[in-house]
């Protein structure tokens, strides 16, 4: 996961999309950034919706059955200024894009346009723009390593809970570039097994003064400089009411 990634507070977007994959995928990727989502299956369906909740932003297929996009960007537009409703952006995601699809689409009253498949650089520059002031500014960046891919994801959730950016690392080698080489905020990491890798991450917490967990086994023996370096020793499985609590306090130091 990209570190630099944008993230949105308190924001409600609504996937119009007849591709249940391109749903699957732009919820995901919203759900990453702050962003809650609803579905719709066809354009009618998005237009019903829309009338229904306010959302912050909507993201229109161009190609769909029953009403394509522009018939329902216009259905959305007519409905919001008949009843003096402020306009929700509305951002078009359309494959098979072609020369001068964004002038056209804009024309007709679409606010934004990006082709799939979607760069996501694109598209997080385009969320900046339209939701600038549900923009978190400088989220923190927490690196996570755990034994264990379901303990990494669980952590992962957690730290998104928070309002913060999340990278999940899966090897002590990519573990070893990030805390070399790579800037982050908050490191939270199980002992590794190997006393030499673990003194370079003592080393690099201690030379960078980086913020960070160390999540242990219960016989494990602690040594005097881990508890100067860590800011916080737990047990590895300890509750994650706690962990998440522990979090909160030493994110917001």
């Amino acid at each position: 996961m990209n570190l630099n990634m944008p993230k949105f507070n308190n924001s409600k977007a609504l996937i119009v999309e007849d591709n249940p994959i391109n749903r699957k995928m732009l919820k995901h990727t919203l759900k990453n950034i702050g962003i809650v989502s609803d579905i719709a299956e066809n354009g009618q369906i998005g237009f019903n919706m829309a009338k229904k909740i306010k959302y912050d932003i909507i993201f229109m297929d161009i190609q769909m059955p029953v009403m394509n996009g522009i018939e329902t960007t216009k259905a959305i537009i007519e409905y919001e200024n008949r009843n003096s409703i402020p306009h929700t952006p509305i951002v078009a995601v359309t494959a098979n894009a072609l020369r001068g699809d964004r002038d056209r689409y804009l024309k007709e009253g679409i606010d934004e346009y990006i082709p799939k498949p979607i760069n996501l650089d694109d598209f997080f520059s385009i969320l900046r723009k339209i939701l600038a002031h549900k923009l978190i500014q400088n989220p923190k960046k927490v690196l996570i390593y755990r034994d264990t891919k379901v303990e990494a994801r669980i952590l992962e959730e957690i730290v998104k809970q928070l309002d913060f950016n999340a990278k999940v690392i899966e090897s002590l080698d990519e573990l070893l570039k990030n805390i070399e080489i790579e800037k982050f905020d908050i490191l939270l990491t199980d002992r590794v097994k190997s006393d030499d890798i673990h003194n370079r991450i003592v080393e690099n917490i201690k030379n960078r003064k980086i913020p960070s967990v160390l999540f242990i086994d219960k016989d494990t023996e602690i040594s005097t400089r881990d508890r100067e370096v860590y800011s916080l020793i737990k047990d590895k499985f300890t509750n994650y009411q706690d962990i998440k609590s522990s979090l909160t306090t030493l994110i917001n130091q």
